[in-house]
């Protein structure tokens, strides 16, 4: 939604967790994109999930409808129910899905069954809900309700799902998150871009639970 606004001129600042493609830049050719924070896409599912660990391959293999159900994931087992998968997800204008369907799904589609819901917090709240449900959500919407399950990389590792694998760079899925301008902000634009990298600014990206970026690239 942020690089269409921006593209078609009705605002100042477009936001956006999704790099430009080569058409998008096309359509903006004088477009400025500023990276103002960091963020992972954590994997959550209910608390009463016995599953705590789980690898991008298997993630892809659930979200595309090949595992429909809990136990055939090593270790996955909701207690009282029939361990049918209820797959929850973003619409089709989010940027968290874009990404989601190109880093985790190789760029398929998910499921028709996928609940398609409009917001991180419509996503977190769903999962906490609903004992079978699986979502995917930023990091800085993560809450004691669900559970955000580690990720094996392709070298087996376990990685955690929070800000300090976000910033290391070694958490699997996460992203810079931008603000785009048509030319080089000034004004109050620029004022206000400023003070996003400002340490004031990168205080409150903490704040939420979003990850700041080092100081060498808001210096």
């Amino acid at each position: 939604m942020g690089i269409q606004a921006i593209s078609a001129g009705s605002v100042n600042i477009g936001m956006s967790s999704v790099d430009l493609t080569t058409a998008q830049k096309a359509k903006i050719p004088h477009c400025v994109v500023t990276t103002v924070a960091q963020d992972g896409i954590a994997i959550i599912v209910n608390p009463q999930n016995t599953l705590n660990q789980i690898s991008l391959s298997d993630v892809a293999s659930v979200y595309t409808g090949k595992y429909m159900t809990w136990n055939v994931l090593n270790g996955a087992n909701v207690p009282g129910t029939n361990n049918q998968i209820v797959l929850v997800g973003r619409d089709t204008s989010s940027g968290t899905r874009t990404y989601f369907d190109q880093t985790v799904l190789n760029n398929g589609n998910p499921a028709t069954s996928m609940l398609q819901l409009n917001s991180n917090g419509a996503v977190e709240q769903t999962v906490a809900q609903t004992p079978q449900a699986i979502g995917y959500v930023s990091i800085g919407f993560l809450s004691p309700d669900v559970k955000a399950l580690s990720l094996f990389t392709n070298g087996g590792v376990l990685i955690p799902a929070n800000v300090a694998t976000v910033a290391n760079h070694i958490y699997p899925i996460s992203r810079n998150l931008y603000m785009i301008t048509q030319g080089q902000p000034t004004g109050l634009t620029a004022d206000y871009i400023n003070f996003i990298l400002s340490p004031a600014g990168q205080q409150i990206v903490a704040k939420d639970g979003y990850v700041p970026l080092p100081a060498s690239q808001t210096s």
